[in-house]
């Protein structure tokens, strides 16, 4: 398979593929870049206009131009067409349409707005008005006396052949409807329009009057694409305040500014004087305009103001043309994009492809790139997910600076193309690199973090501060970290509020430092404090293990708090183990010792044995009779201490045990019956109570035998004449009890323990008689058998107890019907 990645053809798959992704990931950058030109130019498939920039700011400015015309002009014109409102506040609208720059020329008519944009109809209805009505001020261009007739007074740059003639407003107002596609209507306070809502909500707010003659705040939402109601107010000062999607109140004046009254009108704060208490002086205060007793609003009408506004034909000409040659470079860039991505995608698959063969196939050679450690690699895509997003950075500064979409040179589309490449380069060849280093099983050698905090820590364990802090006790090292932790959470807790509400920056740098650093280590002091329980809970599964005596192999790390004790645990474990080994080696070989030497002294003691039978069989004289059966009495004793040594040594070591299962009552009985003879001859008196029935147990029968006999032999040889023995078999729960009490025939001056010893008589001063070893023996075959043998003096009362645990039949009658 490897004969299809050659290394020329895998070069070029390289190099091409990080050109091909870096033109892709650039295109689509620059579809993003088109789509929000698109949505820049406002735009929509279904050919209506939506909120961009531009359009929304004009389209407010033309708004607010032909209301404030239609309040403030059009509402004080007769019907002759004369302005008969106050002079100085129709000044300040000429000046404040200037000053904006806004276009308008004076007509016969009036002020006429000009635009390149919108067709606009804008009228004020004049309010009936009883005839003979005179309206005079001292500071009006002139005085008209009005008819009974409602007047509407308009001004719009939309040709009259739309309106015809002798037009009702009703009428006018549905001829626009018709004629004009995208528009947006006022009438009175309404606002209306034929285009779909855009759906994203904007906010006005701005101040009225109520009836008691004070302002009162308004918040309005409005969809981004319409426009708000807005509205205006007069006051007792002479200003005259219009909110009409402007971003500040427009304020006009009655009086001149270099007049008291005018100048009063202008301010927005009073100084007021007061009198102190007495001698003490005057102290003066500030307070706003519209909150002075004397001070009286009075909101304007809008009743009878219409504003219609519609884009004109040239706009959306020219906006189509934009939009369709954006269109045009958006197909394109978008079909490079896709071939590009796709091409990239195939031959990044094919790479892949090629380490992960190759890796298999073991064909990779040692190169420079084996040198440079995985953080360099993990540190490069960092740096590539940073870069993707300054790369973005730069783009959209470098549109800012000059129009990219119209650069004839494109250097800026190569320098970001070429970096994108450089990126996908390196992201491939680590991706491929990690392929390799995972079929070489080299991945975690590769890192060099690991190897740099190995060598950190060999030379930490040798310092003196590791010793020092190693022979430190682990508590008190706890209980230091858990003080300074409160400590540090404390703090962060006191100083938070400061971060969170300080103004001062000196202030909010030095607590959001001390916040830090407090919070710093008191996750510090968490994470040594969960390793501490993790090391813990080693510790204590090796104290578990030393109580089994199973082994262990979890080791605790020698920068752990309790490495100390756990190789003093160790060491311990260690000592246990060689002096418990040490001691069943000498055991064994004390053992293996008797056994052999009473192997060895039966084939000799059987010959002395024969020869004493033929001596009994011989002729002699009774001296040497009498000698004779000194020696035949004492060859037997010996041949059974050879005998009982022989047994008990096969009997420590575990071999020579047949278990099988048998009736302990049974036993029992059989061992008494057969000790009857011995019971009669030491004319002491029996007590014998059994309980129970049948008692069957697991173990060697033989052996058990034994036991019970050389108890009850016990019982004969050393109780006090003429007392009486007791013999009790009972059930202990589980286990079935063999008690033999008597008192004994000398003072008992041993332990319990030294009674069961090898070799041990309890009348030391006896010459003749047992071989100290019958207890031994049955407490020897008792435990080999799995039950306990024990001995308890009370006074001269000698008790000896043999404890069988029995079978539960029930459970093996379960278990065989399992089976």
């Amino acid at each position: 398979m490897s004969k299809f990645f050659p290394k020329a053809a895998r070069v070029t798959a390289f190099i091409t593929a990080c050109v091909a992704a870096g033109v892709a990931l650039f295109g689509e950058m620059y579809i993003s870049r088109i789509n929000g030109r698109l949505s820049d130019l406002g735009w929509n498939m279904d050919g209506s206009i939506d909120s961009s920039d531009e359009y929304c700011t004009e389209l407010k400015n033309m708004y607010e131009q032909l209301c404030i015309l239609g309040v403030c002009e059009l509402a004080n014109t007769d019907s002759s067409g004369n302005y008969v409102g106050n002079k100085y506040v129709k000044s300040d609208l000429l000046y404040y349409f200037d000053y904006n720059g806004y276009s308008y020329k004076k007509t016969d008519d009036g002020i006429v707005p000009y635009s390149d944009t919108f067709d606009y109809y804008v009228s004020y209805t004049v309010p009936e008005i009883q005839a003979d009505e005179t309206v005079t001020d001292e500071e009006t261009t002139s005085a008209e006396t009005v008819s009974g007739e409602e007047n509407v007074h308009y001004v719009t740059n939309i040709s009259s052949e739309i309106f015809g003639e002798n037009k009702t407003e009703k009428q006018r107002l549905d001829a626009l409807k018709s004629k004009k596609y995208t528009y947006i209507l006022r009438t009175g306070d309404f606002i209306s329009s034929q285009m779909q809502s855009s759906g994203t909500m904007d906010y006005y707010s701005y101040q009225v009057a109520e009836e008691n003659g004070k302002l009162r705040d308004v918040n309005e939402s409005y969809p981004e694409n319409y426009l708000p109601l807005g509205g205006w107010y007069s006051d007792s000062y002479g200003r005259y305040v219009f909110n009409f999607c402007n971003e500040s109140p427009i304020k006009f004046y009655e009086y001149p500014e270099n007049t008291e009254v005018g100048f009063t009108a202008r301010r927005e704060w009073v100084d007021l004087e007061s009198n102190t208490a007495e001698g003490s002086g005057v102290y003066y205060s500030t307070l706003p305009i519209c909150d002075m007793p004397d001070y009286v609003a009075v909101a304007g009408d809008t009743e009878g103001l219409t504003v219609f506004i519609s884009p004109r034909e040239s706009y959306f000409r020219s906006l189509t043309g934009k939009y369709n040659d954006l269109w045009d470079v958006y197909y394109e860039t978008r079909a490079l994009t896709i071939k590009c991505g796709v091409l990239a995608l195939v031959l990044i698959a094919y790479l892949i492809a090629a380490a992960v063969v190759r890796g298999l196939a073991g064909e990779h050679i040692s190169s420079f790139a084996d040198m440079i450690p995985c953080e360099f690699y993990i540190a490069a895509w960092f740096l590539i997910l940073a870069g993707s997003s300054e790369m973005k950075f730069m783009y959209w500064k470098m549109n800012e600076a000059s129009d990219v979409l119209n650069d004839d040179t494109g250097f800026g589309y190569m320098v970001l193309g070429a970096a994108y490449a450089v990126m996908t380069g390196v992201a491939v060849h680590s991706i491929t690199h990690g392929i390799k280093l995972v079929s070489q099983r080299k991945l975690r050698s590769s890192f060099m973090l690991p190897k740099l905090m190995n060598k950190l820590s060999e030379k930490y364990l040798e310092t003196s501060m590791y010793e020092t802090r190693r022979n430190r006790p682990a508590g008190s090292g706890l209980m230091r970290r858990s003080i300074i932790s409160l400590a540090a959470f404390m703090v962060s807790a006191a100083v938070l509020p400061i971060v969170i509400n300080e103004q001062d920056e000196a202030y909010l740098i030095v607590a959001s430092l001390i916040c830090g650093i407090s919070s710093l280590y008191f996750i510090y002091s968490q994470i040594r404090a969960m390793l501490l329980s993790r090391d813990l809970t080693k510790l204590d599964r090796r104290i578990t293990a030393l109580n089994r005596n199973t082994p262990f192999e979890e080791e605790i790390s020698p920068l752990s708090e309790l490495s100390r004790p756990s190789d003093m645990l160790k060491n311990i474990s260690d000592t246990v183990s060689d002096a418990v080994e040490e001691q069943i080696k000498s055991e064994r070989m004390k053992i293996e010792l008797v056994a052999n030497v009473s192997h060895d002294l039966k084939t000799p003691l059987t010959s002395i044995i024969s020869y004493i039978d033929l001596l009994k069989k011989t002729e002699l004289d009774d001296e040497a009779m009498g000698y004779v059966q000194i020696l035949d009495k004492k060859s037997q004793k010996l041949k059974g201490i050879v005998a009982d040594v022989f047994s008990l040594a096969k009997a420590t070591s575990g071999i020579d045990v047949n278990m099988e299962e048998l009736d302990f009552v049974r036993l029992f009985n059989q061992s008494l019956a057969d000790a009857e003879d011995k019971i009669k001859e030491s004319r002491k008196t029996f007590k014998i109570n059994v309980t129970e029935e049948t008692a069957p147990v697991m173990g060697d029968g033989n052996k058990l035998y034994r036991v019970l006999q050389n108890i009850i032999d016990n019982a004969l040889k050393y109780s006090m004449d003429g007392s009486r023995i007791f013999l009790e078999l009972t059930r202990d729960g589980e286990n079935i009890v063999f008690t033999a009490k008597n008192i004994s025939s000398y003072p008992i001056d041993f332990t319990a323990d030294e009674i069961t010893e090898r070799f041990v008589r309890g009348d030391k001063s006896r010459t003749d008689g047992g071989s100290g070893l019958g207890l031994s023996i049955a407490k020897s075959f008792t435990e080999a058998c799995g039950g306990r043998f024990e001995i308890q003096l009370d006074g001269d009362m000698f008790k000896a107890i043999m404890s069988m645990p029995l079978i539960n039949k029930e459970e093996s009658e379960e278990e065989k019907e399992t089976i």
